[in-house]
């Protein structure tokens, strides 16, 4: 009887298994679909206009690659994800750490107040009068960075993350004569590698694609991100005229073939950096997120 019982437990498992194998490689193949779609668009004449490929043909990247604007407004959104992921995960986690110490004076308001601003947020206006008028960062880089320098269910993550570490790492830290800076930047650091891996990429994932912010404190074309200037070719190529800014050279092209040439650039250098973090989200995330 027991033996039966094992074996039918068996079995189930395995018809779960193959269950859980083919519906998640359906589903992703559901989620791929449409990528792909925009990928062969962008290569196709006709944009895949009516579900009809045309020609093969990379003319919608040779347009973007032309421009004068297009190296420079990469390399802006190098210089915004880079120093910004940067600025973001260090003042992330010192936060968090020094959150993460219950005896830490007036612990419990701070506490309230970050979940107070992850709640309800102070609204365009007033930030738009205090980051462009008050401060005057109007048409630097600071102006992206400094309103979205810490993600409030991020610190919370990695604050709860820091509270599992063993307390008696950082006894014997002390005993060893670290401080507390010293205790952070040599124990509690080291050890939470794969969250600060997991948070480093949601940051770079957000300043990279950022667009709201640089539309309304950047008006300097020169310091615009990729995806501010690819916008224009969006809103450029409307009835199959793509006329660069600035320049006198004007392309017939596909609107549809720029619009997916202009998701596919945008989109893949963070789509090349997944692969090699992947392997910290479920650690990262999940450690800090058990219990608080």
């Amino acid at each position: 009887m027991k033996h039966s019982s094992q074996e039918h437990q068996s079995l189930a498992g395995r018809v779960f298994d193959v269950f859980n194998h083919v519906f998640f490689i359906a589903l992703g193949l559901v989620m791929l679909a449409p990528l792909l779609f925009v990928l062969a668009g962008s290569f196709s004449s006709s944009g895949l206009a009516q579900l009809k490929f045309g020609a093969f043909t990379s003319d919608a990247y040779q347009v973007i690659a032309q421009s004068s604007r297009t190296v420079g407004s990469i390399l802006n959104s190098l210089i915004i994800t880079l120093v910004g992921t940067a600025l973001s995960i260090t003042v992330t986690t010192m936060t968090a750490y020094g959150l993460s110490k219950r005896d830490l004076p007036g612990h419990r308001g701070m506490i309230v107040c970050v979940v107070f601003f992850m709640l309800f947020n102070v609204g365009l206006i007033p930030e738009y009068v205090l980051v462009s008028n008050v401060l005057r960062l109007k048409n630097t880089y600071w102006a992206i960075w400094l309103p979205v320098v810490i993600s409030s269910s991020s610190l919370i993550i990695m604050m709860n993350f820091f509270r599992e570490l063993p307390a008696s790492i950082e006894e014997s830290a002390r005993i060893d004569g670290c401080n507390d800076v010293q205790t952070f930047f040599y124990m509690a650091l080291p050890m939470s590698k794969a969250a600060v891996a997991t948070f480093s990429l949601f940051y770079a994932v957000y300043f990279w694609n950022n667009y709201l912010n640089a539309i309304i404190y950047i008006d300097n074309a020169s310091l615009w991100p990729v995806t501010v200037w690819l916008r224009q070719f969006i809103v450029l190529a409307q009835g199959n005229l793509l006329e660069e800014v600035g320049d006198t050279t004007r392309v017939w092209m596909p609107s549809t073939a720029v619009k997916y040439a202009t998701i596919v650039v945008s989109t893949l250098p963070i789509v090349c950096i997944y692969p090699f973090l992947q392997k910290y989200f479920a650690k990262g995330v999940l450690i800090g997120s058990i219990k608080g």
